[in-house]
Parts: C-alpha cells; sequence; structure tokens
C-alpha cells in the first residue's frame, strides 16, 4: 500500500514493559513497543473497543487486525532514548488457591518483572482509510485520547506530544541508506542487507517479535526486528524505505 502521508508523535512514559512471548515466570521486556502493542496504543488514543468477550464483537465492529493490517496501516517505531531495563517485583494474587470470590483472595505470588525505565519513543503511522487517520491526528495533536495511553500495563500511563503530519515517499536506491526506525529484517535485501558500524558507541540488538495478529489474537507473522540500542540511526539496503519529509527514513514494522 502507497501511503502518501504520516502522523508522527512521541510517547514516554517512567516505565514499560512489553511481554517477550517466550517467557514463563520471569517476564522479559522487548525494548520497544510490538506492531500488536502499538496497534492497541492507536485504537486506544481513537476510542475503539476490543471484543465484548472472547471472540465476539459488536455488530458493525471491525476488529483491529483487519483495521491496521499491514495493507491498511504503515507503523514504524523510533527509539528517543537509550534502552534503559531494571528488574521490579510485583506482588501478584495467587488466584490458584480457593476462595469465596476473587475480591476475598489473600495470598500473593511475588514475580520478577523485567521492565523498560523511562522510555521514549516516537511513532509514524499513515492509514489508508483517511476518516480514521485525520481522526487519530487530530486526538493526538488535542492530545485528547479516548482512553488512557499506557506502555504495556496499564500501570504504566504515558505522555504524548504531537509532532507532525509530513510527507512520505519511497526512497529509490540500490545503496545502504541511513535509517532511524526499528528495522525488520524481512524487509531488507538479502544480499548484503545491514551495514554495521563496530565502533564501540554503537551497540545493536536484535528480536524475534510478533508483526501480525488475528483478531483470536493468534499470531499469525514474526520477524526479526534489529536496533541500535542508543537510538542511533541504522544503514540498511532495502525497497521498502520511506522518507519522512523533515524526520529521515523509516521502514514500517
Amino acid at each position: 500500500m502507497q501511503f502518501n502521508q504520516v502522523l508522527i508523535f512521541d510517547i514516554e512514559s517512567e516505565y514499560g514493559h512489553f511481554r517477550k512471548f517466550n517467557t514463563t515466570t520471569s517476564p522479559l521486556t522487548y525494548s520497544f513497543p510490538t506492531r500488536p502493542a502499538l496497534v492497541g496504543l492507536l485504537s486506544a488514543i481513537l476510542g475503539i473497543e476490543r471484543e465484548v468477550s472472547a471472540g465476539v464483537f459488536s455488530k458493525g465492529t471491525v476488529p483491529l487486525s483487519e483495521l491496521f493490517a499491514k495493507k491498511s496501516a504503515g507503523i514504524a517505531v523510533q527509539i528517543l532514548r537509550p534502552v534503559s531495563k531494571v528488574n521490579i517485583a510485583f506482588n501478584l494474587l495467587d488466584t490458584e488457591k480457593r476462595a469465596s470470590s476473587f475480591f476475598n483472595v489473600k495470598q500473593r505470588t511475588q514475580v520478577e518483572f523485567e521492565l523498560l525505565k523511562n522510555p521514549m519513543f516516537r511513532i509514524f503511522v499513515s492509514m489508508a482509510d483517511d476518516t480514521l487517520f485525520k481522526s487519530l491526528c487530530e486526538k493526538v495533536r488535542n492530545n485528547a485520547s479516548h482512553f488512557t495511553p499506557y506502555l504495556g500495563l496499564s500501570q504504566f500511563t504515558a505522555t504524548m506530544c504531537y509532532r507532525d503530519v509530513a510527507n512520505i515517499t519511497g526512497v529509490a536506491t540500490d545503496l545502504s541508506t541511513e535509517v532511524v526506525s526499528a528495522v525488520n529484517i524481512s524487509e531488507l535485501d538479502q544480499n548484503d542487507p545491514i551495514q554495521f558500524n563496530y565502533s564501540s558507541d554503537f551497540k545493536y540488538t536484535a528480536d524475534t517479535m510478533p508483526v501480525a495478529m488475528k483478531s483470536d489474537r493468534q499470531v499469525v507473522e514474526y520477524a526479526e526486528v534489529v536496533i541500535e540500542t542508543n537510538g542511533r540511526s541504522i544503514y540498511v539496503k532495502s525497497d521498502n524505505i520511506k522518507k519522512v519529509e523533515g524526520y529521515g527514513n523509516i521502514i514500517f514494522l
């Protein structure tokens, strides 16, 4: 899908947590929000409800997985603050032990969570639905999110800051090109896709994460995504690079 404009806004919080799918008793976090997490954030801003119950949607409701499918929406994320992680223990309700009601559960289970400390990201969003895109732009511009935005867990309330609505164009080149966003490796050329800077100032990391889900939350696409943890640009070869006027080049997740 060819997009002509992109909404740009920043979001930050004191903490953040985007749980890795392959962790269990001690949840680890991705270094930045996954695409499905960003879809949830955008839906909260717009005020789009999730299903009434598991797998059941109100009449006329379009599931988020369809509304923000890759063919309908482009989403990219840039790291604005160096990635920092801390471990903090949470006291969770122990629901395995019998109680007369949920409110009478007395037992607690202490679980250590890995959290992002003072995370800050720049989000780029393009949408095929022009009406929905204009509504999203207006809400972000006026800081009028319908539901409270947060970074992964509801305890981590986030602050949004509108930046711009900019023009977006494709970049046609066979050379390595600077990209400011997180990079989905599947969107790169197979021949020498990434030009790494081996200076000690650069630190790269890659995670396998979900990028597409069905309405029942079943993941239908995973991808390996690369970032420079200090927020520096990455040089890549790709036919999918987009130039955002005034903000650099991005690749949609």
